[in-house]
């Protein structure tokens, strides 16, 4: 299969898995609110979503195998069985239903990272040439694209769906998308053998021991921390201007839109420069972009209009951002390991939008200023600690270049940091 092919599968099989993985989590709070009440909706909905932090073992089923598509067609295939004994279980027991869902939830590490880890691989097949890096940029632009599309279609059906079926029947439905996209990765081209070396070991260690790694890490989790307030922030601007739930959505779906369209622009245009750097560079902008929501508070007679406009902007440095990330972890991820550290990021960073979540829940009776100040903060803090593990790993390198009888060699470059995976 040449590379265009193994691009356009990979898109539908992403798109597919990933509409399928947002739109369960939407469905398992309808179902569960409809059955026993908005506690049970939040206990179904992490019930799902908790599991994501297998990375670790997940990632470690596709290292080292030539042929990812069976494991991801396996897990896809298994996420759809038990998200539909969910749906069978859910009138009879919500914990039973609770326990079909975490072990749907087991497969989210490959419905995310352990996906993704596969597209450099595909960008690079035989024939492809790219030798600036453009095609592998444009490729994670086209991966943070189908996040998007996935975050914004996935709901949609389900609520499509749950009005015309009922919220069991709409989670039920998500398996649809899920076999749809076991048959497509069925598709996907065989990846280049890795060293079988590069096949065990700790993940978590390699995520410490490589600086860039342990740094992409730090960021993606303190970003992912930060914007996942912001829909509470969407919530409290509504309440504070007495506007309706709708004003809600709304300012999400303007929040959905601008970073469809960042991606698409990253796309045409591919971000180019050291992976870090530009993760750095994100975080700093998202950072700023989450104090835009302050100004729809100072200029009320345009509140609707600034407001719209600063979540469109939020959006869009959030998918950027998430590009950035993407390049960063294929760059520095060892080979051999990729699946393992793109599943286990993925999985820490779904930990810290939970976390994120739910302290924005608590600062939010503060009000909206407040709250998006907060979150501000933390990407400000994020960066900071970057800044000063970068600053002790330059100085621990000069120290180890400096010691008497120690012939070293550092090349100043990032991919030299880089250790074999364990």
């Amino acid at each position: 299969m040449s590379g265009r092919n193994g691009v356009v599968v990979y898109i539908t099989a992403a798109v597919a898995a990933r509409s399928a993985d947002a739109g369960a989590i939407v469905a398992a709070v309808l179902a569960g609110t409809a059955v026993a009440g908005p506690a049970a909706g939040g206990m179904l909905a992490a019930a799902l979503t908790i599991p994501h932090l297998i990375g670790p073992l997940a990632g470690r089923l596709l290292d080292r195998r030539r042929r990812p598509g069976p494991v991801l067609a396996a897990a896809f295939a298994w996420y759809g069985v038990f998200v539909v004994a969910a749906a069978a279980l859910l009138p009879l027991s919500v914990v039973g239903a609770g326990a079909a869902l975490a072990a749907a939830g087991c497969a989210g590490p490959l419905v995310t990272g352990g996906l993704s880890s596969r597209l450099a691989g595909i960008l690079d097949a035989p024939g492809r040439r790219d030798p600036a890096g453009r095609g592998q940029r444009r490729g994670q632009a086209l991966d943070a694209l189908t996040y998007g599309v996935a975050g914004t279609a996935g709901p949609a059906a389900v609520a499509v769906a749950a009005s015309t079926l009922t919220p069991g029947g709409a989670l039920a439905a998500t398996a649809a998308l899920l076999g749809l996209a076991a048959v497509a990765v069925l598709w996907l081209p065989a990846s280049q053998p890795v060293p079988k070396r590069a096949g065990g070991g700790s993940v978590l260690r390699l995520l410490i021991a490589s600086s860039p790694l342990r740094r992409t890490t730090i960021a993606t989790v303190g970003s992912a921390t930060a914007l996942a307030s912001a829909p509470v922030i969407a919530a409290a601007l509504a309440t504070e201007r007495g506007a309706g739930p709708s004003t809600t959505g709304v300012l999400m779906s303007l929040y959905g839109a601008g970073g469809l369209l960042a991606s698409l622009l990253l796309i045409a245009r591919p971000l180019t420069g050291d992976p870090e750097r530009l993760v750095r560079l994100g975080v700093m902008v998202t950072g700023g972009t989450l104090l835009l929501p302050l100004l729809s508070l100072a200029v009320p007679g345009a509140a609707r209009v600034v407001g719209g406009v600063a979540f469109a902007v939020m959006g869009a440095a959030g998918s950027a951002l998430f590009a950035a990330t993407l390049a960063a972890r294929t760059e520095y991820a060892p080979p051999g390991a990729a699946a393992r550290v793109f599943a286990t990021v993925a999985g820490v960073k779904v930990g810290g939008s939970a976390l994120g979540v739910a302290a924005a829940g608590l600062v939010a009776p503060l009000g909206p200023g407040i709250l998006t100040v907060c979150a501000s903060a933390v990407c400000a803090l994020t960066l900071a600690v970057v800044a000063v593990d970068a600053r002790v790993s330059a100085e621990s390198r000069h120290h180890v270049a400096t010691r008497p009888g120690k012939q070293q060699v550092l090349t100043g470059q990032r991919r030299a940091e880089r250790p074999e995976a364990p």
